[in-house]
């Protein structure tokens, strides 16, 4: 499963950044002190870096993005709440930061934040990329593992997409997710684990 996700985050690779909610700026100089902040990691790319941080003395809103635009025209702060100890940038785009941490068991979280204009940071659980469309993820809720959501970041639209025979423990992961046209494609490891295939059309959410 590992290998096939990779491979889809290669697609990003000419915008994609590699990385190795709720505060603005005053009150996160105002409210921290310097020497118990750690950085964790950062990531760059063609128009900005992004750099994250941990204040270890906080067991919420303990960690601080930082958003630097190589025009040096802005430079963007958020504060976001996830688990102490387990935040990391998972990679960064031209449209946004994403930043990624275990929510208990199998459960992996990402808060997206977005760069290109100013709006609220979304976060999903057990997230997906499709290759090759950052403005489109798939991800799961409330562990529905037979049900796929495709959400559209420029729409804000979303489409469900029933997979009954979904094997339950590749929680949520798709072997493959790639569009052609306006179909997504998606194939996945059933319970009896065969590999399945499913096309979709996404009219409905991409305009």
């Amino acid at each position: 499963m590992l290998l096939v996700i990779s491979a889809a985050c290669n697609s990003e690779k000419k915008h994609e950044g590699k990385a190795d909610y709720l505060s603005n700026k005053k009150e996160i100089s105002k409210n921290i002190q310097t020497d118990s902040i750690q950085l964790i990691n950062k990531c760059e790319n063609d128009v900005f870096v992004s750099e994250l941080r941990e204040n270890i003395n906080l067991d919420s809103n303990g960690y601080i993005l930082t958003i630097k635009f190589k025009d040096g025209l802005k430079k963007v702060t958020h504060r976001l709440n996830l688990p102490p100890g387990k935040g990391q940038i998972n990679y960064c785009l031209e449209d946004y930061t994403v930043v990624g941490a275990s929510c208990g068991g199998p459960c992996y979280s990402q808060v997206f934040i977005f760069t290109k204009e100013k709006r609220p940071n979304e976060q999903f659980d057990y997230c997906q990329r499709i290759t090759s469309h950052p403005n489109l993820i798939a991800h799961i809720e409330d562990e529905k593992f037979e049900e796929l959501i495709i959400h559209n970041f420029d729409t804000g639209k979303e489409l469900k997409i029933d997979i009954p025979d979904n094997n339950y423990w590749c929680w949520g992961q798709m072997d493959t997710l790639f569009m052609v046209k306006n179909d997504l494609v998606v194939k996945y490891t059933s319970k009896d684990k065969k590999l399945k295939q499913k096309t979709i059309s996404l009219q409905k959410i991409l305009k």
